[in-house]
């Protein structure tokens, strides 16, 4: 006959084995589910990266693919847009789970994006800004889960991106404004700086900076002036100032003759006051006069451009901000 405590060993040792066997059960489910989140996200990550990818060379599609252009901004090109976005979404490069999706998982949409509402509506208009691109995979294999009678799963991810008009630029514009009321596309522009009641631009400086020479010419030649938005409030300035436009000619010079850059536009006629900013232009700067009676600054409205320092969201003056994606 065993010892009593015998006994009571060998019972224990049963029951710790069946605990230790569950254990084991669920340890290894654990461990299967998260491989198979693991899996899914990677699989999300690549669809994510493949709508971004297609959204931002839609919305790049909807504009020219060679800036600037001297002529009229032309409308938006859908076509365009979202031919580009799919060529990008089934590029053999970009494999979602090991494989390139097909049209067929893919949905390309043109369209206006609102900012404050941050809503897409689906169209292609006189003002579409923006393309949303959408992609599925389906049978995404669970490889683990399925032996709970999990079966393949179904992914998606969206993205829409907008190119648009700059609501906003960096560091470093140039302290010249331009009347919205001569902004032609195309059309070459001589702004003379008259101290006069009504002209076609002027200085400009963005406050506490003062309007005066020193400001102008730091804006010129150290690129202080800060980064703008449409609606700021900027002091407008006239007056032939010699200086100022000896550094604007320097400048000018060692751009090689032809300077692209960019200016803000405001609603008035007159460069002695403060006014908000309305939108900003592209400008190509070509001759600067700082020795004749009739001293200035010439050069061409241009038709469309891109700044690599822009933000979208404002109005049509042909200014463009680069791709980004909002959603």
């Amino acid at each position: 006959m065993k010892p009593r405590f015998s006994r009571k060993l060998s019972d224990d040792s049963g029951m710790v084995s069946v605990l230790i066997a569950v254990a084991m059960v669920m340890l290894m489910g654990s461990a299967a589910l998260a491989m198979d989140i693991a899996h899914m996200l990677t699989v999300k990550n690549e669809l994510q990266r493949l709508t971004d990818a297609a959204a931002m060379a839609g919305a790049r599609g909807l504009w020219p693919s060679t800036l600037p252009s001297m002529s009229s901004s032309p409308p938006p090109d859908c076509a365009t847009a979202l031919s580009r976005g799919m060529s990008v979404a089934t590029n053999a490069n970009n494999q979602v789970d090991g494989a390139p999706l097909t049209t067929a998982a893919i949905n390309l949409e043109s369209g206006r994006w609102n900012y404050n509402t941050r809503e897409f509506t689906p169209g292609c208009v006189a003002n579409t800004n923006a393309v949303k691109a959408t992609a599925r995979k389906e049978g995404v294999n669970m490889f683990f889960a399925g032996i709970w009678g999990r079966g393949p799963a179904t992914i998606t991810a969206t993205t829409t991106a907008v190119m648009d008009f700059a609501g906003g630029v960096g560091k470093g514009t140039l302290p010249i404004a331009i009347n919205k009321r001569y902004v032609v596309p195309g059309q070459y522009l001589f702004i003379n700086f008259n101290p006069d009641p009504v002209d076609n631009g002027g200085w400009f400086a963005n406050p506490p900076d003062g309007a005066n020479a020193r400001t102008f010419r730091d804006y010129i030649n150290y690129g202080t002036c800060p980064p703008l938005k449409v609606g700021d409030i900027i002091s407008l300035q006239n007056g032939q100032d010699t200086s100022v436009l000896q550094d604007l000619q320097a400048k000018l010079v060692e751009h090689g003759g032809q300077w692209d850059t960019f200016l803000p536009v405001v609603n008035t006629d007159t460069f002695n006051q403060s006014q908000p900013i309305a939108a900003f232009l592209p400008f190509r700067i070509t001759e600067v006069r700082d020795t004749t009676s009739n001293k200035g600054v010439g050069g061409n409205v241009l038709g469309l451009a891109e700044s690599a320092s822009s933000e979208p969201g404002g109005q049509n003056c042909g200014l463009l901000a680069p791709p980004k994606a909002v959603n």
